[in-house]
């Protein structure tokens, strides 16, 4: 809690815990002068004056301001901050120094922005409108804690979080993608990729589920689906498995002196295989691609 106190050179905003200090247990006109440098110090804590000239301010005589800058330049045990022995002030060239005036300060800002925010959101309440009052002056301050305000009021308005709900093609490439770990960071890695970029995506899984590396020891090798996305790997060109040079079929004895006509044929009959086998991973990839095409429609 603070109280605001209006000087005749300025304003200052007083903390209620001054009532419990010890400058409190100081006579009237101490505690007037130090009120007085609270209001008209400038923002480094900095009092420019003479002892007539505060006085004069404070509306007390010379001599009970020249008594109480002696009260405020000396050392005080009893004080709450240590520092500085207690003092209050500092004399410097031209005036004092009113010393751990920085931290007061901040003190200062950081109540001024709770009430600025306060009162920012009653007024919301009361009157939603997105005109600006040109005429309000705000300052740096004022603006921060408008922004809180705004970031405090908007979080009921946030859009629900994709990630509980469905993404566009998510699950088409969950279901066709051989490794399911960490589902959730693998839906975060999907957001991540452009709408047209996924069809290459399950192109690159087509590719990928007929590779050397993917195909070894049980799938081991395979990614993390999130990883597959981060790094595109989609975009890579796999190696694929390697056909063994020697297949021997149900009507070719597995015998070492084979004729080479025979292996000719083995030769000829490895190639339509391998050519049967691309035309229908092709066939699945625009299986998949349309599938994928329907659902991103269907969800627009």
């Amino acid at each position: 809690m603070s109280t605001n106190v209006d000087m005749h050179r300025g304003f200052t905003k007083l903390f209620n815990t001054i009532v419990t200090s010890t400058i409190w247990q100081e006579d009237d006109k101490t505690r007037i002068v130090w009120i007085t440098m609270l209001a008209i110090a400038d923002a480094d804590g900095v009092v420019s004056a003479s002892i007539p000239g505060l006085a004069s301010v404070a509306n007390v005589s010379t001599e009970a301001g020249d008594k109480a800058i002696n009260n405020l330049l000396a050392p005080d045990e009893y004080s709450r901050t240590k520092d500085h022995e207690g003092r209050r002030i500092e004399e410097i060239d031209g005036g004092w120094r009113i010393l751990n005036y920085q931290k007061y300060r901040r003190m200062l800002n950081e109540e001024e922005r709770r009430e600025y925010k306060a009162k920012w959101i009653a007024d919301k309440r009361r009157q939603p409108s997105t005109n600006v009052d040109s005429s309000r002056k705000m300052s740096s301050l004022s603006t921060h804690a408008e922004a809180e305000a705004e970031a405090e009021a908007d979080t009921k308005k946030k859009p629900p979080n994709p990630l509980k709900g469905e993404c566009d093609g998510f699950d088409l490439f969950w279901n066709e993608y051989p490794n399911k770990q960490s589902k959730i960071a693998a839906k975060r890695a999907w957001l991540k990729i452009k709408p047209d970029e996924r069809e290459e995506v399950m192109r690159g899984i087509s590719a990928w589920k007929a590779s050397e590396s993917w195909l070894k020891d049980d799938g081991q090798f395979i990614p993390y689906p999130a990883t597959f996305l981060n790094q595109r790997r989609f975009e890579d060109s796999p190696k694929r498995k390697a056909l063994k040079k020697k297949v021997y079929y149900n009507h070719l004895p597995p015998a070492r002196n084979v004729p080479d006509a025979e292996w000719k044929s083995v030769s000829e009959i490895a190639k339509r295989e391998a050519e049967k086998f691309r035309q229908q991973q092709q066939a699945k990839v625009r299986e998949l691609s349309a599938q994928l095409n329907d659902e991103l429609k269907n969800n627009r």
